[in-house]
């Protein structure tokens, strides 16, 4: 397996071409999903080969299976379950779950 970069600065540029490719495919959606798609797989590809995660506030728009850039009410459906919110995507059909957690939980 290939080592993880040690330079800071090419961790950081990757973040910020990551952050780029989000914002341009939120923009070209309207007009041009399939960009919008192809945006993200090339952010997604970036991350890899830099060994990054993607920020929690990106991960959670696109789909994990078929990297489809996600937007609420037109290729999603969000539903809340049981603690639980399920993003469907409408183009695989695949779920996803993400948990709900109130921050203060307990405390009165």
């Amino acid at each position: 397996m290939k080592e993880k970069s040690r330079n800071p600065a090419t961790r950081m540029i990757a973040r910020e071409r990551i952050e780029i490719l989000f914002g341009q495919a939120e923009q070209a959606f309207p007009d041009h999903p399939e960009r919008s798609n192809r945006y993200v797989e090339l952010a997604r590809k970036i991350a890899m080969r830099q060994r990054i995660r993607i920020d929690r506030v990106f991960r959670r728009r696109f789909c994990h299976h078929c990297s489809a850039f996600l937007v609420p009410g037109r290729n999603m459906r969000v539903r809340v379950s049981r603690g639980n919110v399920v993003v469907t995507c409408h183009s695989c059909n695949k779920k996803m779950r993400y948990r709900v957690v109130r921050p203060n939980a307990g405390k009165e």
